[in-house]
């Protein structure tokens, strides 16, 4: 019997051309970096509320959101508090927002307070009446609240 010697072919190195990966890359990189959102802010509209158009891009931090929709029916994170009443303060937002505050205090106690207990998100349907906007202000500011956002629709 004959062995059979063979000799080891030599391998060469391959070439790989990367180019297009690399483009198709940074075009992913650029779509994911443009669509981000790093706000916590999770906003669900109620039934009834066109919001108003803004050009601003600066994000929010969150805090109790109320929303007054046409018919001037509040809600507070998406629970009904009633409607706006002819005159005089709206007693029931007051006091669900002072509860709202003890709730979100209690549950920062102990820890550095990420979120600051002032600030509370507004939305307005955008045909609304700056007097129901200033009372919906002036209760906020007596449960606390006294630094406002409004949030309003982007177009980006």
């Amino acid at each position: 019997m004959k062995k059979k010697f063979q000799r080891k072919r030599i391998r060469e190195g391959v070439d790989v051309d990367i180019t297009s990966l690399l483009d198709i890359l940074t075009i992913l990189l650029v779509f994911l970096l443009k669509s981000y959102n790093a706000s916590d802010l999770k906003l669900d509209l109620t039934q009834g509320l066109e919001m108003a158009q803004s050009e601003s891009k600066a994000m929010t931090r969150f805090a109790p959101v109320i929303q007054v929709n046409k018919e001037a029916m509040v809600f507070l994170n998406n629970k009904s508090i009633g409607r706006i009443p002819a005159s005089g303060s709206m007693t029931m937002l007051t006091q669900k927002l002072k509860e709202e505050r003890e709730k979100l205090e209690s549950q920062s106690q102990g820890k550095k307070a990420a979120h600051p207990n002032e600030l509370v998100n507004l939305v307005f349907d955008k045909e609304m009446d700056y007097q129901y906007v200033q009372r919906i202000m002036n209760d906020s500011a007596l449960a606390g609240y006294s630094q406002f956002k409004f949030i309003v629709k982007g177009n980006y």
